[in-house]
């Protein structure tokens, strides 16, 4: 039999998430490719010890159906976290997701109609290209700057393209560039979208790993009308396989929001969601993110030193937080042909047309990762990445 896909999905493909993350778990190479945490900053002892307690405690709670919106005392808890550090809340509500992607996902499926139009910086995260790719969303990319997008590009997209339902950016510690969105550019983007009459969808899965400089506000504490979106997520501060991620919407959009969740696994599980509210409760959020942070800031400085040191010829801008630190290579060499060599070499990075709207772009930039590797296989693998680059550059 020959099966008949529906048309939104029959030209989807896992295309570079898949090849990505096999290539990683094989462990026959050192992993800059796939985003994950660091092990090292997963709190699993006390996750045992809480899923032990609130399975004992609250076993009917937390093995039977719960509401879709969410575990009630963390919906609150990330309430006042939010409002306290990002100024975000007052005429919002808070849905609990499995996971910032799924946030990205339910966006899209209210909102877009087949053929509608989603503007996104390009290049941006692969996975939610695939959400707006599996709606039928006509994607158009506005092209990056180190301060984030465009907004002259941004400003003709907005005047030129037919049916813009939102704006996708990433503002903190961008995928996969690792840069961030300047405050000027926030204010200018948020009174764009006002101007146009678009929605915002914030996608802030780093904001909390900031190493170095100053907080930003997000886009969302500027919004005064009702239109942005904001999503977050656990995975990359507590743990990406619980799966507990949150969107913060205005009211008037919550009801269907809370709907589309509802068709798709009617909630998020409640153990997960029962754990992390326990975690926060009992160890606090700061203490636990500040403990990461450092991590982090360690791993990220061993990147730069290692790149400074074997990979001259490189250029790059040093992020001030997130997982990700964005390599151009000279004009000269094939970025694709890099890439290849150094897998082949042993050491996985990403390819940087990969997290363009159109794959076929030409990039001279590559990803590298550096939460997943050990310290050991950072500098072990940068050395690598230097021999491939100086064989190529001859």
């Amino acid at each position: 039999m020959k099966m008949q896909f529906a048309n939104r999905i029959a030209n989807l493909e896992p295309g570079a998430v898949l090849e990505i993350l096999k290539l990683s778990a094989s462990g026959k190479v050192i992993p800059f490719a796939a985003g994950n945490p660091s092990p090292e900053t997963f709190p699993h002892e006390q996750v045992a010890e809480l899923a032990h307690q609130i399975l004992k405690e609250h076993p009917v709670t937390a093995l039977q159906y719960g509401i879709t919106m969410g575990h009630e005392p963390l919906r609150r808890m990330i309430t006042t976290y939010l409002a306290e550090n990002n100024n975000i809340g007052d005429d919002d509500d808070l849905l609990i997701t499995s996971g910032a992607t799924q946030g990205i996902e339910i966006v899209t499926k209210i909102f877009c109609n087949e053929g509608d139009t989603v503007i996104t910086e390009n290049p941006t995260f692969i996975g939610s290209l695939n959400a707006f790719s599996s709606y039928g969303a006509n994607v158009v990319g506005v092209e990056m700057e180190f301060d984030g997008m465009n907004m002259d590009k941004l400003e003709e997209a907005l005047v030129h393209e037919k049916n813009v339902r939102f704006i996708y950016v990433i503002p903190n510690f961008h995928n996969p560039s690792g840069w961030t969105m300047s405050l000027e550019k926030r204010k200018r983007l948020y009174q764009l979208a006002l101007k146009h009459n678009v929605l915002i969808l914030e996608d802030d899965p780093y904001g909390d790993l900031r190493y170095f400089g100053e907080d930003i506000p997000a886009i969302k504490s500027l919004d005064s009308e009702g239109i942005v979106l904001y999503v977050g997520s656990f995975s990359k501060v507590i743990s990406p396989g619980l799966r507990v991620g949150f969107l913060a919407a205005p009211r008037a959009y919550f009801s269907k929001l809370a709907a589309a969740k509802q068709a798709s696994d009617v909630h998020s599980p409640l153990l997960n969601q029962m754990i992390i509210h326990e975690f926060l409760k009992r160890y606090g959020f700061n203490d636990h993110i500040g403990k990461v942070r450092d991590v982090y800031r360690r791993k990220l400085q061993l990147t730069i030193d290692g790149i400074d040191a074997h990979l001259s010829g490189v250029t790059y801008v040093k992020p001030e937080g997130g997982l990700f630190v964005f390599c151009r290579l000279p004009d000269h060499m094939d970025m694709l042909t890099y890439c290849k060599k150094a897998a082949d070499a042993g050491v996985a990075v990403v390819w940087g047309s990969a997290f363009c709207v159109d794959e076929n772009e030409k990039s001279q930039y590559f990803r590298l990762n550096f939460s997943t590797p050990t310290d050991e296989q950072l500098v072990k693998g940068i050395k690598i990445l230097g021999q491939v680059f100086d064989e190529m550059n001859g």
